[in-house]
């Protein structure tokens, strides 16, 4: 299926997030922080980085900052817990307060069915 990227601060979070991702057919990478996010994308060419509920808005947009910089074609899913996203320009949002876990999966098929294009300088 896809290399996927998760990215968050909860170990419970990103252990369910990586079974659920992982039965669906995706290879799951983790990362906590900005560093190690960095790291994988120098390593990896994620289609989908999914950014967790527990990392505040400024870790979000410096983390998407990174992203969009190193992993070039990767689109960015953000989980929130609020009815407002905090993150305008991810390529789509999920609000798991509200969800199941099949609509991460979702989330991500939804994400791959449209690839990011590089853009041009």
């Amino acid at each position: 299926m896809a290399d996927v990227l998760c990215i968050g601060m909860d170990d419970v979070a990103m252990r369910t997030r990586r079974l659920i991702l992982e039965k669906a057919g995706h290879a799951v990478s983790q990362a906590r922080d900005l560093r190690r996010v960095k790291e994988a994308c120098e390593v990896n060419s994620f289609a989908v980085v999914i950014l967790g509920q527990a990392l505040n808005a400024s870790e979000k947009r410096r983390i998407t900052d990174v992203v969009l910089t190193s992993c070039k074609f990767a689109k960015i899913l953000e989980l929130h817990t609020g009815i407002k996203p905090e993150l305008p320009q991810a390529d789509q949002h999920l609000q798991v307060s509200a969800s199941e876990p099949q609509d991460l999966v979702d989330a991500v098929a939804a994400l791959l069915q449209n690839p990011r294009k590089m853009k041009k300088a």
